[in-house]
C-alpha cells in the first residue's frame, strides 16, 4: 500500500473560511446592524471615526479567520499504509488519527456548490464505534481520491475475510483480481422518487414552522431600522380595524414561509433515490448539495412508518431508519429511507429488504379502560393554562377553553391508534402523537425495556411499556402506554435472555 502523502483540494480553504465566516462575523453582524448601528464614510460625520474602527475590526477577523482556515489545510494530509487511512492535522497542536480500513463502516460523501465545479466531494469516513459522528472528514477531495479510499477499504475487508478463512493459497489472487470482479458487484435501484411525489412532499411539508420562526426571528433584530409603528399606523388609517391588518400580515408571512419551506424541501430532495449493493444501502438526494448516506444493513435498529394526518388520508407514508452510528447529517439519528411513498409500495419495498420481517397483522389493542388516561393528561395542564389565559386576558382568553374538547378527541385518536403485535423474535409497536408511527424491531436489537406504573395506573392494573434501541449516538425509545399490566409482562417475559430457548 502505497505512502503517497495527499492533501486536500485547495477549494477546502474557502469552505473552511466561509463556515467559519458563517458561524461567527454573520450572525454578529445581524446584532450589530439590527439595534441600531449607524455607519457613514462621509469624514465631516459624526459617524465616521466609529466606522473606520467598526469595518477594521471587522477585516481584521475576516483576515485571520482565512489564515487560520489556511493553515488548517496546509497541517492536513492523509495517506493510505498498512491498511490503514492515516490522517495527520492540527493547527497548534498536531493530532494523529489511524483508522483500519476494515472498521471502516460506510462512506458518506456530500457534493456542494463549490465542489461540483472541480468534481470534488466531501467524504465522511464511519467506523464501527457507535459514535454518532463520522470518525474523519475529508472536506474536499476529487472523486478518484474517494474512489481509492474505498478500493482500498473492500481490499483490506476482503483480505481479512480470506486470513479468516485460511484460504491463504488464494490471497494473492483474490486481491489481484479485485478490480474486475468485486467492484463490478451490481447496484439494484429499489426506490426513486417520482416528480409528482417530490411535489406532494414539498407542499405537504412540516418545515413552514422553522422557516417561519427564523423570518420572525430576523425581522425583530431590525426594529431601530424598520418603522414598524409607523407603518401600521399609517395603515390603520385606511383600515377601519386593526385586526384585519394583523391578519393580512399574517397570512402574508405565513404564505411567504410556506413557498420557502416548499423550495427548500424541493431542492434539498431532488434526485432523491435508494439503492442497494450487497449488503448495504446507499441514500443519494440533493439539487444544489448533493449528498449521498451509505447505511450497513446490519447496522439498522429499527424501522418507523410515520404517517401524518393529512398524508395518511391519501395513502402516504415516511420510512425512517434508525441505525447505530452517524446519520450523515448534523444532529441528526434517524435516515428518512422514503421521505414520502404510498403507504402499500412502501411495505412492498420493505419485504424485499427485510424478508424476515411482517409488517402487518392483528395487534394487541389498548383497553378501553386506558382511555381515561390518555384524556386525563391533556385536561391536567391544559385546564390550568385556559384558566390563567382567561383572567389575565378576559374576555379573550376564553376562547382557550376550546382546546380542551380538542385535546380530548386528539387523546380517543391515540387511544384508538395505540397498539402491539408479537411475532417470533419481532416487536411491532403502534402509537400516535399527532401521526401515527408504527415502529418494528427485533428482540436482539433491543437494548433495555422499561416497566413502569403510576399510582393512578396500579388502580387500573395499566402499565407502560419503553423500548429503548441504539440509534444514533444515544438511542431511541418507542412507548406503549396505558396497557394491561398482565400483557406488558408477557412482553417482559418475551424479552428475557432466557426466553431465546
Amino acid at each position: 500500500m502505497s505512502r503517497e502523502v495527499n492533501h486536500l483540494h485547495p477549494v477546502t480553504v474557502v469552505l473552511s473560511f466561509l463556515s467559519s465566516l458563517k458561524n461567527f462575523v454573520i450572525p454578529m453582524a445581524i446584532i450589530f446592524l439590527g439595534k441600531g448601528f449607524r455607519y457613514s464614510l462621509n469624514p465631516n460625520s459624526e459617524h465616521f471615526i466609529k466606522t473606520l474602527i467598526s469595518g477594521g475590526a471587522i477585516l481584521l477577523v475576516i483576515c485571520i479567520i482565512f489564515i487560520l482556515s489556511f493553515i488548517k489545510w496546509k497541517r492536513y494530509v492523509y495517506w493510505f499504509e498498512d491498511e490503514e487511512l492515516r490522517i495527520e492535522y492540527g493547527l497548534f497542536v498536531k493530532k494523529k488519527r489511524y483508522i483500519p480500513f476494515e472498521r471502516i463502516q460506510s462512506l458518506n460523501y456530500k457534493e456542494g456548490i463549490l465542489h461540483r465545479p472541480f468534481k470534488l466531494v466531501k467524504v465522511s469516513v464511519e467506523t464501527a464505534a457507535d459514535s454518532g459522528e463520522a470518525e474523519a472528514d475529508l472536506i474536499a477531495i476529487t472523486r478518484e481520491q474517494a474512489t481509492m479510499i474505498e478500493t482500498e477499504m473492500k481490499k483490506a475487508k476482503l483480505h481479512l475475510n480470506q486470513v479468516v478463512r485460511h484460504d491463504s493459497d488464494d490471497d494473492a489472487k483474490a486481491i489481484y483480481n479485485f478490480d474486475q470482479k468485486e467492484q463490478k458487484a451490481p447496484r439494484l435501484t429499489i426506490h426513486r422518487m417520482s416528480t409528482k411525489d417530490l411535489l406532494i412532499l414539498a407542499t405537504t411539508s412540516s418545515g413552514i414552522g422553522v422557516v417561519f420562526s427564523g423570518l420572525a426571528a430576523i425581522a425583530s433584530q431590525f426594529n431601530d431600522w424598520i418603522p414598524y409603528e409607523q407603518i401600521y399606523g399609517e395603515f390603520q388609517a385606511f383600515i377601519k380595524f386593526g385586526m384585519l391588518l394583523i391578519g393580512i400580515i399574517s397570512l402574508i408571512v405565513l404564505l411567504i414561509s410556506w413557498l420557502l419551506s416548499v423550495a427548500i424541501t424541493f431542492l434539498n430532495n431532488y434526485g432523491f433515490i435508494v439503492e442497494k449493493e450487497e449488503d448495504k444501502l446507499f441514500i443519494s438526494k440533493g439539487l444544489l448539495e448533493k449528498k449521498r448516506v451509505t447505511i450497513p444493513m446490519k447496522r439498522i435498529q429499527g424501522i418507523r412508518i410515520v404517517e401524518n394526518p393529512f398524508r395518511q388520508l391519501f395513502g402516504y407514508a415516511t420510512i425512517v431508519i434508525e441505525s447505530a452510528g452517524s446519520s450523515g447529517e448534523k444532529d441528526e439519528k434517524r435516515i428518512i429511507m422514503l421521505p414520502l411513498v404510498k403507504k402499500q409500495q412502501g411495505l412492498i419495498l420493505l419485504n424485499k429488504l427485510f424478508p424476515e420481517v411482517q409488517w402487518d397483522g392483528p395487534l394487541q389493542r389498548a383497553p378501553k379502560k386506558a382511555l381515561l388516561r390518555y384524556m386525563l393528561k391533556y385536561v391536567y395542564w391544559l385546564t390550568p393554562v385556559a384558566a390563567v389565559a382567561s383572567y389575565f386576558a378576559f374576555p379573550y382568553g376564553l376562547w382557550t377553553f376550546l382546546l380542551i374538547p380538542l385535546a380530548l378527541l386528539l387523546a380517543s385518536w391515540q387511544h384508538r391508534s395505540a397498539g402491539y403485535a408479537i411475532r417470533g423474535h419481532q416487536l411491532m409497536i403502534v402509537y400516535r402523537g399527532i401521526s401515527r408511527t408504527t415502529f418494528v424491531t427485533l428482540k436482539r436489537r433491543i437494548q433495555a425495556i422499561k416497566l413502569s406504573q403510576s399510582y393512578f395506573a396500579k388502580r387500573k392494573d395499566l402499565a407502560t411499556l419503553s423500548v429503548h434501541i441504539m440509534s444514533g449516538s444515544s438511542g431511541s425509545i418507542a412507548e406503549m402506554k396505558h396497557f394491561d399490566l398482565m400483557k406488558m409482562e408477557e412482553v417482559f417475559e418475551w424479552y428475557e435472555p432466557n426466553s431465546m430457548k
